[in-house]
């Protein structure tokens, strides 16, 4: 089968190389259709799914290896989705060092398995990928770049759209992935009871925070990425203004007008002045560095969140909590109890361990939530 497989590599490298990538010269069967995410086909030896871009893609009846490229949380979808991390033969490695520091390997280890070689200097490196040579490739609907040469090389590709503009919501986002992941992987049993738990979740938080007016509510920032070179912020049309919206707060970014993420400078966040600050999992910096301010170059001392210790580190559990996760509905319940703790208090340690026990089926320590809410900085390098 490996042998097989690679001599199958070989003439489709060669195909890539001598054929001037014209589209007639494409082994891999793609084509648009209006519809996302529906499985249109099935036979013994292969099956037709249709992505998130709207083309049909040839996979075979069973995929076995899968490589995840730059949409970085789709790998724990598949384990989410299957209960499996075997078939992950590869990995961008800004996901494996995700992996590596989170809880994901411990449950399933066999994910630390994955290779990183394809991707060099942050872009997929085609050859390497053909040495690898999944059944399936998973990769961010917006490189079209990537896309385009994996299938072109012979690789079944799959595109991923990483964020719906028209909803940024993390837990509709993260359902479309694991309903399209069912379908490649013949498993269903997730993705139902994941959307069943988030909008159980999100309804019970909306009960109490739907009267609140925009005075009842806390000026929070959302910080993408951090460091002495530059300041990147959340703001409308992505996940941080969901998160804050959904759980009681005001998003300073995005009534500033920031849409997407973008780069701020210090006077802009001293004229939002946020009471209380969260910082992803994207980025080395913790709390710590804004309380005693040793970011060269900028003075958080000023700003009200850090001056009242008010700046969090957000939590890294199966993956990063801040995009699409399948720890999204204890995100909602984290955020609300810090944006809202007058109305809420979810005792977070037994809610984490609980959500685990019954979702994943996986007992935790009370060391393993202690990392899961104190995730480690190590977790942003690549």
């Amino acid at each position: 089968m490996l042998k097989s497989k690679k001599i199958m590599a070989t003439v489709a490298f060669s195909a890539l190389v001598l054929a001037a990538c014209s589209e007639d010269g494409d082994k891999n069967s793609t084509h648009e259709n209006d519809g996302e995410g529906a499985e249109i086909q099935t036979t013994a030896e292969e099956r037709i799914v249709v992505d998130q871009t709207g083309s049909e893609v040839t996979i075979p009846g069973v995929v076995d290896e899968v490589v995840t490229g730059s949409i970085l949380p789709y790998f724990h979808t598949w384990y989410v989705a299957t209960n499996s991390t075997k078939e992950i033969i590869g990995m961008h490695p800004n996901s494996f060092n995700a992996a590596e520091n989170s809880i994901l390997a411990k449950m399933s280890p066999e994910v630390l398995r994955a290779d990183t070689s394809f991707v060099q200097n942050g872009e997929m490196n085609i050859e390497e990928l053909m040495k690898i040579n999944p059944d399936v490739y998973f990769e961010l609907s917006t490189d079209e770049k990537s896309i385009e040469l994996a299938r072109k090389s012979g690789i079944n590709t799959v595109a991923i759209k990483a964020i719906d503009a028209a909803a940024a919501e993390p837990l509709a986002t993260f359902n479309s992935w694991l309903e399209l992941t069912a379908q490649i992987a013949d498993t269903t049993e997730r993705a139902d009871k994941f959307l069943e738990i988030g909008q159980s979740v999100q309804k019970e938080i909306n009960e109490k925070i739907g009267s609140l007016s925009a005075e009842e509510k806390p000026n929070s920032l959302m910080i993408y990425q951090l460091s002495d070179q530059a300041i990147t912020v959340s703001g409308k049309n992505f996940f941080g203004n969901q998160w804050l919206t959904a759980t009681g707060a005001n998003d300073v970014a995005a009534d500033g007008g920031i849409e997407g993420r973008k780069d701020v400078n210090m006077e802009q966040v001293y004229s939002w002045n946020p009471d209380i600050i969260f910082i992803t999992n994207f980025t080395e910096i913790q709390p710590e560095d804004l309380y005693n301010n040793t970011i060269e170059g900028q003075d958080w001392s000023q700003v009200a969140a850090v001056q009242n210790k008010q700046v969090y580190k957000i939590p890294l559990g199966i993956y990063r909590w801040f995009p699409p996760s399948g720890d999204a509905p204890l995100m909602l319940k984290w955020l609300a109890n810090i944006n809202q703790p007058d109305l809420f208090n979810y005792e977070m340690k037994e809610e984490i361990r609980s959500y685990y026990k019954d979702f994943y089926e996986f007992d935790l320590t009370d060391e393993d939530i202690h990392k899961i809410l104190h995730p480690s900085s190590d977790a942003a390098k690549y």
